[in-house]
């Protein structure tokens, strides 16, 4: 709004001194003998204007525009009350008019608060009254009216709610940008948010799928072992008991003891392989043989209703022959979805966001560039940021942390780069590198 409000204070600005010559053409026609005054008395308020203009608008003042314009249409709006009421009445009407016309099409065209019109023509009609009654003594306000005047004061009156009703229907359209703005953020966050969800059920499934081949595999060998031992122990008290009645009583109880305790052991170590548990939690990533450019096509369609939501146009741009890199399915598509939704999200509405994959110095890359609003290197920083070297992939909290930085933390734990820039030249450019598989 307050972008609008300076660029139609601009407009109206410059309008006023270009204006200018019509004014004097005014004067020439009917003010004759007085012609030359005004013609100086206008160009001294042009001058003033204009210093209020430059003064208001210097770097360590950095007035707002309300108040510039405030204190410009202020000056003029006092010299067209003045000049108004001070001439003689058979040459009011055309100066009325020209002032009428000139409030209505000021209210029409500025932006800003209603109050400031409100007090703009207040104070006119204050001045006028109180400068034709000392000017003209002999004539009554009905004279002011009916030469002029009274179209002045309705036409000047009905302005005020051209006003009123361009702010308001500016400040609400406003409101509901934003808020199309913030729920278009909110889509992204919730897709990326979905597509979060399904990498970590895809981790946690593969994490479960070896867990349980590991436990399968380490309670068989418990098993065996066990077994043997346990069966030789068996074998061992068989051959003891089949003795010809060498052993006495006692030694019989003991070895029933014995037998006993053997039973027991067999049944405690096969519980126990069996509750056996991996406490391994680094992640292991399934390298395989993958067509970059495939998966660089499935994620940009994926993303392309959340691009078209924020009116931004995707550009593709795939090399045609293949692009084999040998990385992780999985954590690959989460790279993927991460950069590019993110850039979606930071990007302006209204931009394109180009997307191109080409080889370059035995690397498969992959250059995402959108040439809107640029977010500046600091931004940039602060967004890949966030990640300690020694963050575990699955436990990072992407809630909390931004999407830039888990892709690029992703990128390089598989051996990948990610690299970023943001200027004038180059606009935002982010760069994901892979070594090719061949």
């Amino acid at each position: 709004m307050n972008n609008k409000a300076k660029y139609y204070a601009n407009v109206v600005h410059w309008t006023l001194i270009f204006a200018l010559p019509l004014f004097w053409l005014l004067d020439f026609s009917f003010l004759s003998g007085d012609w030359l005054f005004l013609f100086v008395v206008r160009i001294l308020v042009v001058f003033f204007s204009h210093c209020i203009y430059l003064f208001g608008n210097l770097p360590n003042k950095n007035w707002s525009s309300e108040t510039i314009m405030s204190l410009i249409i202020g000056l003029n709006t006092i010299m067209y009350s003045a000049i108004c009421s001070v001439i003689s009445t058979s040459f009011t009407l055309p100066y009325f008019l020209l002032f009428s016309v000139f409030f209505l099409l000021l209210n029409v065209t500025i932006f800003w608060k209603p109050i400031l019109s409100l007090l703009q023509v207040a104070g006119s009609y204050l001045l006028i009254i109180i400068l034709y009654k000392a000017f003209n003594k002999y004539d009554g306000y009905d004279t002011l009216i009916t030469h002029g005047g009274g179209i002045y004061f309705l036409l000047s009156a009905i302005s005020i709610l051209f006003v009123y009703n361009r702010y308001e229907l500016v400040r609400r359209e406003t409101i509901r940008n934003i808020q199309i703005e913030m729920a278009k953020n909110r889509l992204l966050e919730q897709n990326e948010q979905i597509n979060d969800q399904q990498h970590e059920i895809k981790s946690v499934n593969r994490k479960l799928q070896k867990l349980s081949e590991y436990r399968a595999s380490t309670m068989n060998i418990m098993l065996h072992d066990f077994r043997n031992f346990t069966g030789s122990i068996q074998m061992s008290l068989d051959l003891l008991k089949s003795s010809d009645g060498t052993m006495s009583e006692e030694q019989n109880e003991i070895l029933g003891y014995i037998g006993l305790g053997n039973e027991k052991l067999k049944y405690l170590s096969e519980k126990l392989a069996k509750s056996a548990e991996n406490e391994e939690k680094a992640v292991s990533y399934d390298y395989a043989e993958i067509n970059l450019g495939k998966e660089v096509e499935e994620t940009t369609v994926q993303l392309a209703d959340a691009a078209t939501i924020k009116q931004i146009s995707l550009q593709l741009n795939i090399d045609p022959a293949e692009t084999i890199v040998k990385l992780d399915k999985m954590f690959l598509e989460q790279v993927l979805t991460k950069l590019f939704s993110n850039v979606i999200r930071y990007s302006s509405s209204g931009t394109v966001v180009s997307i191109h994959l080409h080889k370059l110095d035995g690397k498969a890359v992959i250059d995402v560039a959108n040439k809107g609003k640029i977010l500046g290197k600091k931004k940039l920083d602060q967004l890949f940021s966030g990640l300690d070297d020694d963050a575990q992939t699955l436990e990072i909290n992407t809630q909390t942390t931004s999407g830039f930085s888990v892709a690029k933390k992703l990128s390089e734990q598989m051996g990948g780069k990610l690299t970023y820039n943001s200027d004038e030249n180059t606009g935002n450019f982010y760069r994901l590198e892979f070594n090719l598989s061949k």
